[in-house]
């Protein structure tokens, strides 16, 4: 032991001392008997000795081979890399090797090996690649084998593939393996190199997604991996096979349809596997709908109301004789449709019934068509509802009866009462003739319904003998109307009011919690909503919303407490909403400039008579120099140029005012001028105000710096003025917001 020691503490020197003599680079690796040393390009292999401590070490390097048996300490010389022998671990044949000498790159690569990638996996098949990852070529036999544990347990394998492979290093094989279990065993059959690769719970290859019905069964099915032949089978009665389709079953969604229809079965899929599904369809329910009578002439409508398709005869009898003519009408209603039915009835046949008969169900009306049955009507049938707001429609009702009285296909989110005077009812006598009154109660926030489109709903009145009659109403709700326009200007003292408000123009809003949301014109391009007031002064907290006229919210702004808010958005149908404490503020929307362009446009008038567009100018990149702007008209206009920067100075932008509080102002077809921007600029605020065809042109003119005066202290001077100035702008703004 004592010489050994002594012989690794020589070689450790040795090893020293070679490197103290310039070689480039020395390492130690570790190498098993299974794997090779790749050194720049030389390859070196080993082979242990019976004994144990002398190897056969072989290295080659371009084509030639170098071999030599070696013990501890001694070593081999190939070009300019040495390979000396370390120790040796016999338990687990690993042998360190040292390098040294001048090479870039070392490696350590099995001998044989390969890699196994799951590319898929379900209850049918696993597709697998597997890669040759090791130094010499594979040619060997793999054995694919599905894993479990028995019930004692006893471990059992089943070979479900063998696969020749014959793959240079780096080459893949791509195959399937079928009816693959929780783990799959990859082994090589001469080089007994064996892998394991847990799949787990495995998923269906094929899904039944969803089963309906109209005249036929149809079954959506998800293919989530390869083609696949399938069988489906129609079943009713618990296992009596009604009919059996074979499909092919491409990837991704597939519909199955069936020639037969039954309103409760299963589907069963073979595909490999066996999946089942059961399915029950609500048989065909017929309602009456609109039935009139005009001396002879029987006007009617059925509804399916059921899931199940109604197949059948309709005729018109009294006390079991048929009395209308045509004898019979063959229809066929589908789920959720109508059919519209007229026959022929002698007038002194007074009660006469509808009968709809088919194989799966027999349904009889009984129409009273004498002076006791009901009319009704609406004096209006279509109204318009600000959001937030109520409206009503007039019914007349004339005859004589009891009614019940209701509503269909009105959004939940719509309330509605129906009143009689004063009193709400559900129910009313009619005794010649009455009047009533629906009144509907539309959301704040619409939901279920658009703004600005016609919702469409019936009023349904049903009397005592189950006589229908539907009258189609619709209403259109808008959005918050009547915002006065903000400042000292000829709108405001002439009170404009519209349902939809104008971009370009500030409106005050005064709320609390949360506002309704407030229309705006159909406007393209982006645009620049802002926020600001008395709110800011006082340090309450507001959101500001942009919405779809669907009540969605689009954006919102993220200003902080006590913060002017704003948004910039691009959508073309919109509506606006502020919410918070209780607040005074005043809105603007406006085209949005990011920097500096030239823009030609039209001005047209509004409802008020005037044209106008304001834009907001981000001023960020032009801070220190002068804005000059160019105004040419076909017709005089007015330019009005703003600071709109504080709150304060967003607070005197008012377009129209006589008052005029802004940094330029000039008229004429063409106007020209320029306003110098501070250093803490954000935003200028361009209003053009007149009719006809306008170019604006904008440009940023470098402002000389002047020294005169100054002396050598100009430069510190300058830069202290310019931070007492920082200094009081931010103090101000925290004042003014």
């Amino acid at each position: 032991m004592r010489t050994m020691a002594r012989v690794k503490t020589l070689t450790f020197a040795v090893l020293m001392l070679l490197l103290l003599a310039g070689q480039a680079t020395a390492l130690s690796i570790e190498l098993g008997i299974d794997e090779v040393l790749i050194v720049d390009g030389q390859v070196f292999t080993f082979d242990p000795g019976q004994s144990g401590d002398r190897y056969l070490v072989s290295v080659s390097s371009h084509g030639k081979e170098t071999s030599s048996v070696l013990s501890f300490g001694e070593k081999i010389t190939v070009g300019n890399v040495t390979y000396v022998i370390g120790s040796y671990d016999r338990q687990n044949q690993r042998l360190t090797v040292h390098l040294l000498g001048n090479y870039t790159s070392v490696r350590v690569m099995k001998k044989y090996d390969f890699s196994v990638e799951v590319i898929e996996a379900f209850d049918t098949y696993a597709k697998v690649r597997i890669k040759n990852t090791g130094f010499y070529p594979l040619n060997d036999t793999l054995s694919v084998s599905s894993s479990s544990q028995g019930a004692f347990p006893i471990p059992s394998s089943t070979v479900l593939k063998e696969v020749e492979l014959n793959l240079a290093p780096g080459e893949e094989i791509v195959f399937k393996v079928p009816n693959p279990g929780q783990t799959l065993v990859f082994s090589l059959k001469e080089k007994g190199i064996s892998k394991d690769v847990f799949l787990g719970t495995l998923e269906p290859q094929v899904e039944i997604e969803d089963i309906t019905g109209d005249d036929r069964v149809r079954v959506k099915v998800l293919n989530k991996g390869d083609p696949v032949n399938a069988t489906f089978s129609l079943l009713y009665s618990g296992n009596l096979v009604l009919e059996s389709k074979k499909v092919l079953l491409q990837r991704g969604t597939n519909w199955v349809e069936f020639s037969n229809f039954i309103n409760q079965g299963a589907i069963v899929v073979d595909y490999g596997k066996i999946i089942q599904q059961t399915f029950y369809f609500r048989p065909a329910l017929l309602v009456l709908e609109n039935i009139s009578r005009e001396g002879e002439l029987l006007k009617f409508a059925l509804k399916n109301t059921g899931e199940s398709p109604f197949r059948g005869f309709v005729s018109v009898t009294q006390n079991g004789v048929v009395v209308g003519s045509p004898t019979y009408s063959e229809v066929s209603i589908g789920p959720g449709e109508s059919v519209s039915l007229t026959f022929n009835v002698p007038e002194e046949v007074r009660y006469p019934t509808i009968l709809a008969s088919s194989d799966s169900g027999t349904f009889s009306f009984t129409a009273e068509a004498g002076a006791s049955g009901i009319s009704v009507e609406a004096l209006s049938t279509s109204i318009k509802v600000p959001l937030g707001g109520k409206g009503s429609y007039a019914l007349v009702l004339s005859g004589s009866g009891r009614v019940k009285l209701g509503v269909e296909g009105l959004p939940d989110s719509v309330g509605w009462k129906f009143y009689a005077g004063e009193s709400e009812v559900e129910e009313i006598n009619v005794d010649g003739s009455a009047q009533m009154v629906l009144v509907i109660d539309v959301p704040s926030l619409p939901r279920e319904f658009p703004v600005g489109e016609p919702v469409m709903f019936n009023v349904t009145v049903r009397d005592e003998k189950g006589n229908l009659h539907v009258i189609p109403l619709e209403f259109e709700a808008y959005g918050l109307a009547f915002l006065p326009v903000y400042g000292d200007n000829w709108l405001a003292k002439m009170n404009f009011t519209a349902e939809t408000h104008f971009v370009g123009i500030p409106y005050r809003v005064a709320a609390k919690s949360l506002t309704p949301p407030i229309q705006f014109e159909h406007y393209s391009g982006e645009k620049i909503v802002f926020s600001y007031g008395n709110y800011v002064r006082s340090g309450l907290d507001v959101a500001l919303h942009v919405l779809s006229p669907s009540g969605e919210i689009l954006h919102s702004s993220s200003q902080g407490k006590g913060r002017p808010d704003f948004v910039v958005f691009n959508e073309s149908d919109f509506m606006l909403m502020l919410e918070g404490d209780r607040f005074d503020a005043v809105l603007l929307v406006a085209d949005y400039l990011k920097k500096p362009e030239n823009i030609s446009f039209e001005l047209l008038p509004k409802q008020f008579g005037e044209g106008i567009k304001t834009f907001i100018l981000n001023a960020t990149s032009l801070r220190g120099k002068k804005l000059v702007i160019d105004v040419s008209a076909d017709r005089p206009v007015e330019v009005r140029l703003y600071y709109f920067t504080l709150n304060r100075e967003r607070e005197d932008f008012d377009p129209l005012s006589a008052d005029f509080k802004g940094a330029f102002r000039g008229k004429g077809e063409h106007v020209s001028g320029e306003i110098p921007l501070r250093p803490y600029e954000d935003f200028i605020a361009i209003s053009i105000i007149g009719t006809g065809n306008v170019s604006l042109t904008m440009a940023a003119k470098e402002v000389p710096v002047s020294v005169s005066g100054l002396g050598k202290y100009s430069g510190e001077l300058t830069v202290v003025l310019l931070a007492l100035l920082l200094v009081a702008v931010i103090a101000l703004e925290r004042r003014l917001g």
